[in-house]
């Protein structure tokens, strides 16, 4: 407080000619410092020092004494706890006409320390709150909160927001601070911050602020009663039917519904309150029914809703019947752009994380898997009921055109369904029953009766498709011109074990989408039987392929299994081999050391093949996964390495079901060849084999380009010789999943320039599209627009979109994904509804919507200038 400082201004400068008062006399009528004195330095308000004397506390004779003989230059502070005595029996009375009065009550002081002591109208206002003036940690924490034009309301919303401990002073920060300690299993437990308000005079204010707010009115308020009216609210002020009767009488009236909508919306933006509002819209759900309600709620009427995680469940359970439904005439696109919406929303949004109110990662995983199986359907509608191509060739263009998709979205909606299913939840059954079906029953068994057909006639003996690079041929076609081009050329070549042509389609999109990658997927003939040691080798720098009598593959009559009999084989060609695992453990200048010798760096990766060929089959979608990044990963590290080129392959694909296949796959081989040197579930090699009725066969020499006499069988179709070792992950045989191996192509372009220019990425633009920029009804309709269709080199953008008065907002926020790849510039435009406060708005005022990207919290565009002007939507 300031008192110190008077002090001292009366010891040093008052009295006669400013010399300073050498006793000044405290009256204290009410003893409001008393327990205090002692604390406020008084002692150093005079450079000699000042004595504290305590009326009463020594006989009034002998203090007299001492003032005026024993110490008649010291400076003494005398305080009168109480009334002065009658004159006519005061002993001190000459001192206390000499001496320097002072006199300081509590709420002058209060107020002048909090800059206003102009407004003595407050006084009392300050004397009703004494009890939380008493602490100056708290004084101190309100001061810096105090405005020097506050009134008693905005004192009040500032104790209780120090009480509170608000990060703002704003109403909305504290009575979401108080929600978030409430105990969501017993609502109506003590609540220590609301005990606080009451014990500090402060409860009725803060009630009455609710009042304001949402008019909400109870003869007896509990934070329990107002939680239940918001959630009940907001839950009806978004679904567009009718809402139940029993929740009807706890609707907060329309001017209070607009705040609850805004205030609500703030809760679930709000990262540090987030929890609590799981776990309170879990207890209040329950208090509610609110799962038995939603029985007569159509899809439509849910799709804005967002207070509860049951109407998340109902949303996407009603998403999943209607792709079932409607099965091949579904409307992908709108699926799509629903499950779109609601992961960029509150329930399933895996940018927020999860809790155990809240499983967000899993439910974002239910939404990929529903748009997902929509667009695995749609495709099937778009084919009818079987392919249609004349040849080999077209059956492979096809395939990489179009049916690769099959197997991606297959892929994608499985590693999704099982992280759905890991939870326990049986939402995507169903739908995974069906897709399942569709996938074995339909598209492997018409795809596998189609290919091998053609397989037969078309492709064997000799092994050849136009325009397509046969694998064989990779080093001597692919990577010798790219060395031939410029002698300090350096490319490394990436082969993961059992990567397939649809899990490179989607590293290759996802390369396109990088600033400065450019890349370019094509497609190569792999050889047959498709396994590993045959695949590898075939991609080696070789003159000639050929077998060992154990049935080992030989490059040029050497070994050429393990890599150091293929760094061997490199060598002459002043190339290396290296594991995947340690060149990404290199640093920088390691790996700059590590390529300056060498024009060719072969990477060995294997993660499909080492997981789902070696027991663990079920992991087979994680694995794919894992290899999709782990791919990405080495492709940008080897290019800080001095190398701006890379190829990625495979040495063969794969065939994976979640079922297991059924007997009707098993063409079981009843009397093995003589001539069998290796026999797996999909293939056979050996000499002399003949020929099988089950079975597609050849020779190697043919399909692999080898000098051998050895043969091959491989089973029809997706059948298998046996299910020995599990049967559901697959290679070897002849289907296009297995020997359509990927060849991706990436460059890097560094430097400025014409490469440059065509790497370049950038996020879509957005622009506002309104008839008029005045608003005049207390929900308002915004449109914008991208400003181009999404591509590889143009990425979408989610927006946060919201109105603003200054900082403060005041409307709900909309989160809007912009990712439409249309060409018909009207799909580009959403329509974003939003709410305004029920605040008083100056028509002469400019407000600003805001619409700022969720990535870096950039503005999208400028801050767009509205006025608002309503007439009398919120009196109602």
């Amino acid at each position: 407080m300031h008192i110190h400082a008077h002090l001292q201004r009366l010891f040093t400068n008052g009295g006669h000619n400013h010399a300073g008062n050498r006793v000044v006399w405290w009256q204290d009528s009410e003893g409001e410092f008393a327990e205090e004195l002692d604390k406020l330095g008084i002692e150093t308000c005079h450079e000699d020092g000042v004595t504290i004397v305590r009326l009463g506390e020594e006989p009034t004779l002998g203090l007299k004494v001492r003032l005026t003989l024993q110490e008649p230059n010291g400076r003494f502070l005398i305080y009168e706890h109480g009334s002065p005595p009658d004159p006519a029996y005061d002993m001190l009375l000459d001192i206390r006409k000499w001496a320097a009065a002072f006199a300081a009550d509590k709420s002058t002081l209060i107020l002048r320390e909090l800059g206003l002591v102009d407004d003595l109208s407050l006084k009392s206002h300050i004397i009703g709150r004494a009890r939380f003036f008493g602490s100056r940690e708290r004084l101190e924490k309100l001061s810096r909160l105090i405005a020097p034009k506050d009134g008693p309301d905005e004192i009040d919303l500032k104790i209780m927001a120090v009480l509170a401990r608000a990060p703002q002073p704003q109403f909305t920060h504290i009575l979401r601070t108080m929600l978030a300690e409430l105990d969501p299993h017993d609502l109506t437990a003590d609540h220590k911050t609301l005990a606080e308000f009451e014990r500090y005079g402060v409860d009725g204010s803060f009630w009455e602020f609710v009042g304001q707010e949402f008019r909400y009115a109870d003869a007896a308020p509990t934070l329990r009663n107002l939680l239940l009216r918001l959630f009940a609210t907001d839950f009806a002020r978004h679904v567009t039917g009718a809402v139940p009767i029993s929740l009807s009488h706890l609707l907060l009236a329309n001017g209070g519904g607009a705040n609850v909508v805004v205030f609500m919306d703030g809760w679930r933006d709000s990262s540090s309150h987030q929890r609590s509002y799981d776990a309170l819209s879990s207890a209040i759900a329950e208090d509610l029914q609110i799962k038995a309600r939603l029985a007569s709620f159509a899809l439509a009427d849910l799709e804005t809703v967002h207070s509860f995680l049951e109407v998340e469940k109902r949303l996407a359970s009603l998403l999943v019947r209607e792709v079932l439904d409607a099965s091949e005439t579904v409307n992908a696109a709108r699926i799509a752009d629903l499950c779109r919406s609601r992961q960029t929303a509150y329930w399933a949004n895996a940018e927020k994380p999860s809790t155990e109110d809240a499983p967000r990662a899993a439910f974002h995983k239910v939404y990929d898997a529903i748009s997902f199986g929509a667009a695995f359907l749609a495709l099937k509608g778009e084919f009818g009921a079987h392919f249609k191509s004349n040849s080999a060739a077209e059956t492979w263009k096809l395939y990489t055109d179009q049916l690769y998709g099959f197997d991606q979205l297959y892929r994608l909606f499985g590693e999704a369904a099982d992280v759905a299913e890991a939870q326990n939840w049986d939402i995507l059954k169903d739908l995974r029953g069906h897709i399942e079906d569709v996938y074995g029953n339909w598209y492997l068994a018409e795809l596998g009766d189609l290919w091998t057909r053609q397989v037969e006639s078309d492709l064997l003996p000799e092994w050849r498709l136009p325009d397509v690079r046969n694998q064989y041929d990779f080093y001597r076609r692919e990577v010798q011109p790219i060395l031939d081009t410029d002698p300090g050329r350096r490319v490394v070549v990436i082969i993961s074990d059992a990567f397939r042509f649809e899990a490179a389609q989607e590293l290759f999109k996802a390369l396109e989408g990088k600033d400065r990658f450019q890349a370019k997927l094509d497609s190569m003939l792999g050889v047959l039987p498709s396994y590993t040691a045959l695949g590898m080798s075939a991609l080696l720098p070789h003159d000639q392929l050929s077998f060992a009598g154990d049935g080992s593959v030989q490059v040029d009559g050497k070994p050429a299994s393990g890599l150091e009999a293929r760094k061997k084989l490199l060598d002459p060609v002043n190339g290396i081999a290296i594991k995947s695992a340690d060149l990404m453990e290199m640093k920088k200048e390691d790996g700059v050391a590590f390529f300056k010798p060498y024009r060719v760096i072969y990477v060995y990766h294997d993660q499909i093949d080492q997981t789902a060929d070696k027991g663990n089959e079920e992991k087979t979608f994680i694995a794919v996964r894992t290899t999709i990044d782990e791919i990405a990963a080495l492709i940008r590290r080897a290019f800080t390495f001095n190398c701006n080129r890379a190829l990625v392959t495979a040495d063969h694909g794969f065939l994976f079901q979640s079922a297991a296949p059924s007997a009707a796959h098993k063409n079981a081989i009843v009397t093995k060849p003589d001539g069998t040197v290796i026999a797996k579930k999909r293939y056979l090699v050996g000499t002399n084999l003949g020929q099988n009725a089950g079975a597609i066969s050849g020779s190697i020499s043919s399909t692999a380009k080898a000098q051998t006499d050895m043969q091959f069988w491989v089973p029809k179709g997706i059948n298998r010789f046996h299910f020995v070792g599990g049967s559901r992950f697959v290679h070897g045989g002849a289907m296009l999943q297995e020997v359509c191996v990927p060849l991706l192509r990436v460059n890097y372009a560094r430097g400025e320039g014409k490469g440059r220019d065509r790497t370049r990425v950038t996020r879509v633009g957005l622009a506002p599209l309104f008839h008029t920029t005045r608003v005049t009804t207390s929900r308002h309709r915004f449109t914008i627009t991208q400003t181009e269709a999404i591509s590889a080199r143009v990425q979408p953008v989610t927006a946060r979109i919201a109105l603003y008065d200054g900082d403060q907002q005041i409307s709900n926020a909309e989160v809007v994904a912009f990712d439409s790849t249309a060409a018909d510039m009207n799909l580009w435009k959403k329509d974003v509804w939003l709410s305004l406060a029920n605040h008083s708005f100056d028509p002469r005022k400019t407000y600003h919507l805001i619409v700022r990207s969720t990535e870096d919290q950039l503005d999208i565009f400028p801050p767009h200038s509205v006025t608002i002007s309503l007439a009398f939507d919120n009196d109602f």
